[in-house]
């Protein structure tokens, strides 16, 4: 896959998408990819379409951490790890419902979450802002799939 010049958009499947990511990464040793997010199941912090993820090559991530890994054959997910056993990681969508997780090891990262640009501003996620972003949302667990009901009728 050739490299579209600034500016040009090109859509492609998530696969082949993710396919070249990990070939950016291997190839020509990038230290970054930026894209535009896609989905819901990290709201209410990130919006499809909107906001962007810079990712990282993959790593041994540490709970809390935002992956982006392949869930099953050619599926993808962009969550955070909230469990690791046995050399399997558990990974959820901040806006997800409690029981909808998605485990994957450490061959299946594509990269790791190292920043997202949120309405134009970049917020790192080893930030203050991101940090407690991060633990508020831990906490009200019990309480998100109401909070997120009301933020989704504002």
């Amino acid at each position: 896959m050739k490299e579209e010049p600034a500016g040009i958009t090109r859509q492609v499947d998530n696969h082949t998408f993710m396919q070249e990511i990990r070939r950016m990464f291997n190839q020509q040793n990038r230290k970054s990819v930026t894209f535009v997010i896609k989905g819901v199941s990290m709201n209410p912090f990130l919006e499809s379409g909107r906001d962007k993820v810079v990712l990282a090559p993959p790593r041994k991530p540490q709970i809390g951490d935002v992956v982006l890994a392949e869930v099953m054959k050619e599926r993808y997910a962009l969550h955070r790890v909230i469990k690791i056993e046995n050399g399997t990681y558990t990974m959820r969508g901040d806006g997800n419902p409690l029981w909808m997780k998605e485990t994957f090891t450490e061959k299946d990262i594509v990269g790791i979450a190292e920043a997202f640009i949120r309405k134009g501003k970049t917020v790192p996620t080893d930030s203050r802002k991101w940090r407690c972003y991060s633990a508020f949302w831990k906490a009200m667990t019990p309480l998100r799939r109401i909070l997120l009901a009301i933020y989704r009728r504002i």
